[in-house]
């Protein structure tokens, strides 16, 4: 497999190829790995010990009278170690190939090499290209990739630390994983990432770049949603303050009185409590017709006149073919003669004098096509 890791300069290119790629493939699998990435051998040594009889590190070199760029001659690869992983299958090598625009320019790369790239996986070998512009690298090669990484400041947020990274099915594919990765410096001491300095260097970071929950946009929003919540709580608060306590039911002595055998049973009138149809449209509640939306809800404990009770309030909204047309409080429901039962956050129960009205939760009106809906946003 080829893949590509792009990434401006200081963008966590090396960081990305040591931490990522590097170590996973001569760590964890145990994999020769070939680069000319500035290894720091020796650290490598400290802490992986035994680790560097499988890295390779290339540099220019002389042949024939010329300087050559590592990898940019087709004898730089062919390497013949291999990984027995079992019934018949090898593992070869893996390159990895920083600034590879330089061993394999837009123009002038050799067509063995080109080739050779066409046919790695004869040899079981991957290969990971790392530049700053893919459209610098040889085409044959650059149609190659499969996967590619993208490197990327994070300094428009403010930070030096962190580095963003996408991943992109391919040069022309959709991007299928983004993250924001931060630096560990336990990685540093691996590599050199500025070769032209014997010190660590510290790139000066943008100060005028404002870290965006620095910014105002940022805190009036976060300001506005504190206003409103208090808001909302303050109102519902305020008509609970409204709700007088509810007369103490009295003892009601029920009779019994046998009627004699002979006697026609009467027929008995309904209960004064129980819903009747009522006006021109038979309605069984006041709201039939109408959808009924749970835009709010409050529920704990108060405290009143020395006595810890249970508190539901909140807000309803009537709509009419998708169209809000009032906000009823939770007490106004009642004081009409509806009961309100807690299902859950988002969701209550409502009766009216006997009559199951159903379920309303927390959404929103939808327009439907007739001009008068039975029941939205109610489950009868």
């Amino acid at each position: 497999m080829i893949n590509l890791l792009l990434g401006q300069p200081g963008g966590g290119k090396s960081y990305e190829s040591v931490a990522f790629h590097v170590i996973p493939a001569v760590v964890q699998q145990g994999r020769k790995v070939i680069t000319n990435l500035p290894l720091r051998l020796d650290m490598w040594e400290h802490f992986f010990p035994g680790s560097t009889k499988l890295i390779e590190i290339r540099g220019n070199y002389q042949f024939d009278g010329k300087l050559h760029r590592p990898f940019s001659r087709v004898e730089d690869f062919g390497d013949t170690w291999r990984k027995d992983l079992g019934d018949g299958n090898e593992l070869g090598p893996l390159y990895i190939i920083d600034e590879c625009h330089k061993s394999f320019p837009f123009k002038g790369t050799p067509v063995a090499v080109e080739e050779w790239f066409a046919e790695h996986r004869h040899e079981g070998a991957d290969v990971l290209l790392i530049t700053q512009s893919y459209g610098k690298i040889s085409s044959a090669i650059r149609d190659l990739v499969q996967v590619v990484y993208r490197c990327k400041k994070a300094t428009a947020f403010g930070s030096n630390e962190k580095y963003i990274r996408k991943v992109q099915d391919g040069l022309r594919g959709e991007v299928v994983n983004t993250s924001v990765r931060e630096y560990e410096s336990k990685y540093f001491p691996l590599y050199k990432s500025h070769t032209k300095s014997n010190g660590a260097v510290l790139e000066a970071m943008a100060n005028d770049i404002v870290p965006l929950w620095k910014r105002w946009p940022f805190k009036g929003a976060a300001i506005c949603v504190v206003l409103f919540l208090s808001i909302v709580a303050y109102q519902l608060l305020k008509d609970d303050k409204k709700k007088l306590p509810p007369a103490p039911a009295k003892p009601v002595q029920v009779q019994h009185q046998e009627q004699p055998a002979s006697q026609p049973l009467m027929p008995v009138a309904p209960a004064a409590d129980t819903a009747q149809p009522r006006g021109p449209e038979q309605k069984m509640h006041p709201y039939q017709g109408l959808s009924m939306h749970l835009q709010a809800l409050l529920k704990g404990k108060r405290t009143r006149e020395g006595v810890e009770e249970d508190f539901l309030g909140g807000y309803v909204t009537i709509a009419q073919n998708g169209q809000a047309i009032r906000r009823v409080s939770f007490d106004d429901l009642r004081t009409a003669g509806y009961e309100i039962v807690y299902e859950s956050a988002t969701v209550i129960s409502l009766t009216y004098k006997g009559v199951d009205v159903g379920f309303v939760v927390a959404d929103l009106p939808t327009t439907g096509l007739a001009s008068k809906v039975a029941t939205a946003g109610v489950t009868n």
